[in-house]
């Protein structure tokens, strides 16, 4: 992101120190328990005379959701996440479902994936010293922010939305998203290996899957392919660059797609992948768009963010992804 970018809008006027009230999410599965509760004790710690630390419990999320959707209600300067995707995602939903002026998002990557923090360039940072910037930048007169994109993604059957939610870096069907669901199980595994290994695990189960698919208000068509996935930034899977041209606030994603492989051709793909050895990829077409809509046929997984949204028993449904320009006023 460029220093233009980087010096964003300004919402606070300038001037002597003010009192604010930050909202702080940890993710309990990003790390260990000790580490989490050395970054509870770091944060709850932290001195500044001029922030207000509001730390919901994070044992268990639906209650830690539920009570700074309260916090929200009362009003806050900022929500500040400690986690990977799947944590902005959730700091995403409560910052952008707010009534009201724009509520700063401070990102703190301590996550697997991290690749919305790589995306905007806050992951090259050791979590504990990304922590003290964001909580040093709250302190000052004027906080500044860049304006980033975010997805919007709608699942519907029979024309009925029965799940709509904000998306901060990916949205993957298929085999990408088969993948991510074994990945998730690998605790043991560390994180950058996660996907690699889920990756060699799951291709003895591949079949390739026939999708319906459109993008910008084209024409639907049938697709055979392998997976599908619209990325906001240009990384998947803890830093796998399958779309290496997307960046995070142009207005537009990248909408992946891969042709039909044999299963020696699919476990090649992302190592090659990793070593941007895109040249070599004809099976693999990305093309910009701002909005993609797919039909999903039955039992086809759909994760975002590294969660999953369609675990892969459902009867089928239709997936639309809205790329929204601006819509995210991150801290920097």
């Amino acid at each position: 992101m460029s220093s233009e970018e980087g010096a964003g809008r300004e919402v606070a006027e300038s001037g002597p120190p003010v009192r604010r009230r930050v909202l702080v999410l940890l993710n309990p599965r990003a790390g260990r328990r000790r580490t989490m509760a050395r970054a509870r004790r770091r944060i709850e710690a932290y001195t500044g005379l001029s922030v207000e630390l509001i730390v919901p419990e994070p044992g268990d999320h639906a209650a830690q959701m539920e009570q700074a959707r309260a916090v929200i209600a009362e009003g806050v300067d900022a929500v500040v996440v400690r986690g990977g995707d799947g944590m902005v995602a959730a700091g995403l939903s409560l910052v952008l479902g707010a009534q009201g002026d724009p509520i700063p998002l401070g990102v703190v990557p301590a996550g697997t994936g991290n690749d919305f923090a790589r995306a905007t360039g806050l992951s090259r940072r050791d979590p504990r010293e990304a922590l003290d910037v964001v909580l040093r930048a709250l302190e000052r007169p004027v906080m500044r922010v860049a304006a980033v994109d975010a997805l919007r993604l709608r699942v519907s059957t029979d024309g009925a939305v029965h799940d709509e939610r904000w998306v901060a870096n990916s949205v993957n069907i298929g085999f990408d998203a088969q993948v991510n669901r074994r990945a998730d199980a690998l605790t043991r595994v560390p994180g950058s290996l996660r996907y690699l290994v889920a990756l060699f695990g799951e291709v003895r189960r591949f079949r390739p899957i026939s999708f319906e698919a459109a993008v910008d208000g084209e024409p639907i068509a049938r697709r055979e392919s392998a997976l599908i996935c619209m990325q906001n930034g240009p990384t998947i899977g803890g830093g796998i660059p399958l779309a290496p041209g997307a960046e995070i606030a142009d207005g537009r994603a990248e909408v992946s797609y891969v042709d039909p492989l044999s299963r020696p051709g699919l476990v090649g793909l992302f190592p090659l992948v990793y070593l941007r050895a895109h040249r070599l990829l004809r099976p693999l077409h990305t093309r910009r768009a701002r909005r993609l809509r797919v039909q999903v046929p039955a039992g086809v997984p759909l994760f975002a963010d590294g969660d999953a949204v369609l675990a892969g028993d459902h009867p089928g449904c239709e997936v639309e992804v809205d790329v929204v320009p601006g819509a995210v006023s991150l801290l920097r």
